[in-house]
């Protein structure tokens, strides 16, 4: 666990515990850490390393987490896909909304991550408590991460290997929005009515690109907005009946990130995801894995990709690998966040060495 010591300027006795800690010498650590406490008794470091000793020496039986939200659920685009994927894993569902709720496991979902909010994973901490936070929304990457320090593990949408050392980190893709998903979709690509088509804001990044390249492609369907949630959007169910009758989605980024929620939902849809990528950044690749979806640089080359893809008729073929590999991925997602919470919240095995890099 990558639990962030800041220790510069710090007592040399707490540096000494610091170590011993890491070879496993838990009581001798605790001696050590008692006597800077003696001193100081103000150390913010020596505390919690304390209570990460007494975690070790005296751990508490796992048991079953339950999944503790911070707002309420049902305004989350995320509810559905994290319920998909927590399946099984949870012992129940609590909405707390006051920073308050302490359980012996919890997984809290969170977003909008401030200083104010640390207090109570602090706390939690300090109650012996074992915290997975699951950070939603953080696309620009400006949340406090603060909180970190004190759960057991992150889960956390938009990846980012800035963010993959404050942690032990699971990057979860954005998944669809809430209220998308439904039975899976078979119609194929040629029984579609559009070869492709786009619901949104056209402007951000670059979708006025986007837009202005596949209107010189026969076949699309286009309905634009002013902005994020305005009156004009798509109903959730509208905007699903427009997918089911679509080829293929273009997915150009959002405000200030790559990744967006359309790429799953034309996954989910059956259409065939047209994802960017930028110079030395393949994001979807990092993210993901090995993919089927086409990655472009420029929505030219996606134009003439789409061109190229029609008229060698291989669509079909595409969209086929594209419905399979999601079906597995959703499995294979699904399966390693359960093995990932199990792990993070589990006593730790008589005589394990937490794997982290001592700091000088």
């Amino acid at each position: 666990m990558k639990y962030a010591f800041s220790l510069d300027n710090q007592h040399a006795e707490l540096r000494s515990a610091l170590r011993r800690f890491e070879q496993g010498l838990f009581e001798k650590a605790g001696e050590q850490v008692m006597a800077v406490l003696a001193e100081q008794p103000g150390n913010a470091d020596a505390q919690r390393l304390l209570r990460l000793i007494e975690r070790r020496l005296w751990p508490k039986p796992n048991v079953a987490p339950v999944l503790v939200w911070q707002f309420r659920p049902k305004d989350s685009w995320e509810y559905d896909w994290l319920n998909f994927l927590l399946e099984g894993s949870i012992a129940g569902e609590h909405v707390d909304n006051t920073w308050s709720h302490l359980a012996p496991s919890m997984i809290v979902v969170d977003n909008r991550l401030v200083p104010e909010k640390v207090p109570y994973y602090q706390r939690a901490f300090e109650n012996g408590c074992k915290v997975i936070l699951v950070h939603l929304s953080d696309e620009a990457f400006s949340d406090d991460t603060g909180a970190y320090k004190y759960c057991e593990a992150v889960i956390r949408n938009y990846r980012s290997d800035v963010k993959a050392d404050l942690a032990r980190m699971f990057f979860l893709p954005l998944g669809y929005k809430t209220g998308f998903a439904r039975d899976p979709a078979s119609k194929p690509a040629g029984a579609r009515k559009h070869l492709w088509s786009f619901a949104g804001d056209p402007n951000k990044l670059s979708r006025g690109e986007m837009l202005k390249t596949l209107a010189t492609v026969d076949g699309g369907a286009w309905h634009l907005t002013s902005g994020f949630g305005a009156a004009d959007c798509l109903s959730t169910a509208d905007y699903r009946a427009l997918m089911d009758e679509s080829v293929m989605i273009p997915c150009p980024g959002g405000w200030s990130n790559l990744e967006t929620f359309r790429v799953y939902e034309a996954l989910e849809a059956g259409c065939i995801p047209f994802v960017e990528k930028r110079k030395g950044y393949d994001y979807y690749r990092a993210l993901l894995g090995p993919h089927p979806l086409p990655t472009i640089g420029t929505w030219t080359e996606g134009a003439a990709l789409l061109r190229k893809l029609k008229d060698a008729g291989e669509l079909p073929a595409l969209q086929q690998t594209c419905m399979t590999w999601w079906a597995d991925y959703k499995a294979r997602l699904k399966t390693e966040m359960a093995g990932f919470v199990g792990a993070a919240l589990s006593p730790p095995p008589d005589g394990e060495i937490w794997p982290r890099t001592y700091p000088g």
